[in-house]
């Protein structure tokens, strides 16, 4: 008794030492990152970037949830689990070989040129575009999983045998189901800050010429929070954001007066002091600005000066922000839209996406669904046609998820509207696929008994 007890929970007591040890190394990492990104001290930071190490924590355990709940399954929902979670990683381990290596053959050149060390830093390239990646197919990675998983069930009538025993189709899925949702979990987390931050260093690492002399081009970062804006002949490199900056000119505005700026910053270099949130202004004249003439008065020089400017060195380096939605987390598009900052049209494309982020951790489980009745057949024929047509279904979710959401950004409709109605009718569409594929029933029959009145 005991050593079956331990041959069940000995996978979720090696996870749970893995998750810990694992979350012992990223979580550290990740509050130190957000001093150099999030505006304010730790103790004042909003609740929505919180929730980043604490999310982080949550994936670190995601898989010894997982052999927990597989430990206290019966017999047969092992045996479904087992078959779903090994084509489901199948697939996955396929479908990320394919796009890692044709994004490797696609940037060859540049990481030769531009990279010191062109393997290792791939290698190091690569690891941080591993959610990002994963975030691009896991939706598609359990439709697949799911499809291959359930047709060869049925091909080899195995589950006939399931059902035989008592069990309805829905209650021999639920191990389907179940971990389905625990990959929705994954994909949910990662969209929230860590694929979106990948797309930012793949902007980067990619997109950002060096000029010939080694340093980054000039750079204008502008606050609307803040009503500032950076000007940067020599800013810092993503790599070492904490190097100080020089030749700049930071321009502060009247926040009432739209583009009517109060006071100058010209400093030689300027340096973040992380301790205390807080910028060093080297060799700086300070010209405030008349209110009459837009005249410098008063202008005063500082060998050094301390300013409490809200900018971390994230945001006025990073090329993307305030540009590409995909590059923002959810945290950071909160902020924005709760700021009222930008334009109408920024804040409108910043909504629209933040729910379609929301709308996509449901579609993961919504393809599932989908693919549940169109893999399972009793019929003499095979399980091609209705895998065929998943599949379309799935490719052409990807042109709602284009045609919607880019509604919502031009105002036509609601942003959550946009968002959500690509879901909406994929669950028709699946509650349809199971009224009519699991019942024996093709369409033509179904459109017949509509017809003439019969269920």
């Amino acid at each position: 008794m005991f050593a079956a007890f331990i041959q069940r929970f000995l996978p979720a007591a090696i996870l749970m030492v893995l998750g810990a040890m694992l979350a012992g190394f990223l979580v550290p990492q990740e509050l130190e990152m957000m001093k150099w990104e999030v505006p304010g001290m730790p103790e004042s930071y909003p609740l929505e970037q919180q929730l980043r190490p604490i999310l982080l924590l949550v994936l670190c355990f995601i898989p010894f949830f997982g052999a927990v709940a597989y430990g206290l399954m019966g017999t047969m929902d092992r045996y479904m689990s087992r078959n779903f979670i090994n084509y489901f990683l199948l697939c996955t381990l396929i479908l990320l070989l394919i796009y890692t290596l044709a994004d490797f053959t696609a940037n060859m050149e540049k990481f030769r040129t531009r990279f010191e060390n062109p393997l290792l830093d791939s290698l190091i390239f690569y690891g941080t575009q591993m959610p990002m990646f994963l975030y691009q197919i896991l939706p598609y990675t359990l439709l697949m999983g799911t499809l291959w998983c359930l047709s060869r069930l049925s091909g080899t009538s195995e589950l006939t045998g399931m059902l035989q025993s008592g069990r309805s189709i829905a209650r021999i899925c639920m191990p389907i189901f179940f971990f389905s949702a625990l990959v929705s979990l994954v994909y949910g987390i990662f969209g929230f800050h860590w694929a979106p931050n990948g797309f930012l260093y793949r902007d980067i690492m990619l997109k950002l010429e060096q000029t010939t002399n080694g340093v980054a081009n000039p750079i204008v970062y502008r606050s609307d929070a803040e009503s500032r804006i950076w000007r940067i002949g020599e800013p810092a490199t993503f790599e070492d954001p904490g190097k100080p900056m020089k030749k700049v000119v930071i321009e502060q505005f009247d926040p009432h007066r739209r583009g009517k700026i109060v006071m100058q910053y010209i400093a030689d270099s300027v340096s973040w002091n992380k301790l205390d949130a807080t910028w060093t202004l080297h060799d700086v004249f300070v010209r405030p600005i008349s209110s009459a003439g837009d005249r410098p008065v008063d202008e005063k020089h500082h060998e050094e000066l301390v300013c409490d400017f809200a900018e971390k060195p994230y945001q006025i380096i990073s090329p993307a922000t305030g540009g590409r939605v995909d590059s923002m987390g959810v945290s950071a598009m909160y902020e924005f839209i709760a700021s009222g900052s930008g334009s109408r049209e920024d804040r409108l494309a910043y909504r629209t996406e933040w729910h379609v982020r929301i709308a996509r951790v449901f579609t993961c489980m919504v393809l599932v669904l989908l693919a549940v009745p169109s893999a399972i057949t009793f019929q003499r024929r095979g399980a091609m046609k209705g895998i065929g047509i998943a599949i379309l279904l799935a490719a052409l979710m990807l042109f709602l998820y284009r045609v919607f959401p880019t509604l919502g950004i031009s105002g036509l409709i609601q942003a959550w509207i946009s968002a959500w109605i690509p879901n909406v009718v994929y669950i028709g569409v699946a509650l349809y696929f199971f009224r009519t594929n699991l019942a024996h029933r093709s369409f033509r029959e179904w459109l017949d008994a509509k017809l003439h009145g019969r269920p």
